[in-house]
């Protein structure tokens, strides 16, 4: 049945481009203005002007209205509110684990979305701990969400689940002008529409678009008022994190570094010292070559430098063992003099140990140089399309609301919208001050002196969603806008895109090959390190991972490399 829907919808698409074309100027082009205020919503828009009844006005060219300038998200106002007269229910797959509420309905972003649009959204939450398995078995059943979002991997890629008729290809809604504030982003902004599609040039996901930029939001801190008490610089180079690091454990008697190495603020992200060795624990991307990080030569500097500060009791000895929280409490603790962080988790730990220690600073440093004159080209940061993405399911077509929820879903991405995701409702969680300026006004910021902005916020505004991201609609720490702006000083060229897409075949065959190699790069790393498998057995570690057939795998990537940058 979806086979007979799809050909008729590329028939469909078809007709329309003749209509189109017909439609065109004497000479052959087609009028630019009209074709982008195209839309196939028929119903009578409101008047343009400064109606600030939903946060922004309708407008189908960016403009400044009023003193929110400074937070202005660069878009439009296309959408014609409400989406649908009759009441709509979208199904919204999600992961969920909060300790501030019982479920994604309490956001007050999908209360105000819901009064503005005319939909609602029903969330269906896998059970933590349990998303991949939950996800295979909805595809398994054919018990299908409306949307997934933020799923784990499809076996075989997207591409695959496109093929598999589980995902939409959401470019003849895209065609069909259901998405005209999409459509203006990525008409005004090329890295966006490059971003926004896959090698064939289709649109299959919605992504995060980080449209204020506030990266990078993780790399390396010291405690800067131990530094000062022992009369120590900030660490610029390697040499500088010997001296730091022995001083700390001389003076204060712990394992002063913090280190992580595969999740999100560790070596696996924001390459804490691997980048300064020019390598990585993944794939990097050497000047358009692709590379697979531990079997450089880098990689053994890395391990040698790590094992060495293993040995000598400057680094965690239980770092391979501990979860996020304890990895944070034991910063927050006074125990460490130097972490990888990000600035997510910055306030709390701030809290935390100021309140045992009024001195606590903790101060971001830039990557360490290896040797004199070393550039630094990897650092964690992101592209403005983000890899948080959602996908619409064929049970939207199935249900027949299939264009309801394209118009809907774009509205996430106008100015009115990505406002609302970004910041929650204007009144309810932040007002505008004097000087022009956001103030957080939720209650429970005020009455929860405990708890700070980054463990509240998911009541009442979005993180990590598909939708126009102001990245600055948070409250920062100083050192939070220090960081970024340090951090950002160095190079991150190195870095593998965001968003390379790989074929089904690719896909299949590289994670075959990538779920043994990254076991055993785990495992060796951490026994490396640790002095289980002395450092005279890299060669062989190399060899190994060789011999799993990696170099099949660098093909793969450098082909997916290849085309994205031959994207338009």
């Amino acid at each position: 049945m979806m086979k007979v829907k799809r050909f008729i919808a590329l028939i469909l698409v078809i007709v329309m481009s003749v209509f189109i074309m017909a439609g065109c100027g004497s000479d052959g082009t087609e009028d630019t203005n009209e074709e982008n205020s195209q839309s196939s919503d028929t119903r009578t828009p409101p008047p343009e002007g400064k109606d600030t009844n939903n946060g922004r006005p309708y407008n189908l060219e960016p403009v400044k209205w009023d003193n929110r300038n400074d937070r202005y998200l660069n878009g439009i106002n296309a959408t014609i509110l409400p989406v649908t007269e009759e009441p709509v229910t979208i199904k919204y797959w999600r992961s969920f684990n909060s300790t501030v509420m019982q479920g994604l309905d309490e956001c007050e972003v999908f209360k105000e979305l819901e009064k503005r649009t005319g939909v609602h959204v029903e969330f269906m939450y896998p059970p933590v701990g349990q998303e991949a398995d939950n996800f295979n078995l909805r595809i398994a059943s054919n018990d299908l969400p409306h949307v997934f979002s933020t799923p784990p991997n499809y076996p075989g890629g997207y591409m695959k689940a496109i093929q598999d008729e589980v995902y939409l290809d959401l470019t003849p809604y895209y065609d069909k002008g259901l998405m005209p504030n999409i459509k203006w982003l990525r008409e005004n902004n090329q890295e966006i529409n490059r971003d926004m599609v896959a090698d064939d040039g289709h649109m299959y996901y919605f992504p995060m678009i980080d449209i204020v930029p506030s990266d990078p939001w993780s790399g390396l801190w010291v405690r800067e008022d131990w530094l000062k008490e022992l009369g120590l610089p900030l660490p610029k180079t390697i040499s500088d994190w010997d001296n730091m690091l022995r001083a700390m454990k001389q003076a204060k008697g712990v394992a002063p570094l913090a280190l992580d190495i595969t999740n999100w603020y560790g070596v696996a992200t924001n390459y804490m010292f691997a980048g300064s060795y020019e390598t990585g624990y993944n794939f990097i991307n050497k000047d358009g070559k692709a590379v697979f990080g531990p079997i450089e030569p880098g990689y053994q500097q890395f391990l040698a430098k790590m094992h060495e500060w293993y040995s000598e009791g400057l680094i965690d000895p239980d770092f391979a063992t501990r979860t996020t929280d304890a990895y944070n409490a034991n910063i927050a603790s006074g125990k460490v003099g130097a972490c990888g962080l990000a600035y997510g988790e910055f306030g709390q730990i701030k809290l935390t140990g100021q309140s045992k220690d009024p001195n606590f600073k903790l101060t971001p440093v830039l990557q360490p140089t290896s040797y004199e004159g070393q550039v630094i080209h990897l650092h964690q940061d992101n592209s403005t399309v983000r890899a948080d993405r959602e996908f619409f399911t064929t049970k939207l077509v199935d249900d027949g609301i299939d264009e309801i929820a394209a118009q809907w879903k774009d509205y996430w991405y106008s100015q009115d919208g990505g406002d609302l995701c970004s910041y929650g409702p204007e009144g309810v969680s932040y007002k505008w001050n004097e000087k022009g300026e956001p103030e957080w006004i939720y209650p429970r910021l005020k009455e929860e002196k405990d708890a700070d902005f980054w463990t509240l916020y998911p009541l009442f505004k979005l993180h990590n969603w598909g939708y126009l991201r102001d990245s600055t609609s948070y409250e920062f720490e100083p050192e939070v806008y220090e960081c970024i702006e340090l951090w950002a000083t160095q190079d991150s060229s190195w870095l593998m895109p965001d968003n390379i897409s790989l074929t089904p075949e690719e896909s299949t065959e590289f994670n075959t090959i990538m779920t043994e190699i990254n076991t055993y790069r785990d495992e060796m790393t951490l026994k490396f390190i640790m002095g289980q498998v002395p450092l005279t057995e890299f060669d062989d570690f190399v060899n190994t991972i060789k011999g799993m057939n990696i170099d099949r795998a660098i093909e793969i990537q450098q082909a997916a490399l290849d085309r994205y940058f031959a994207r338009q």
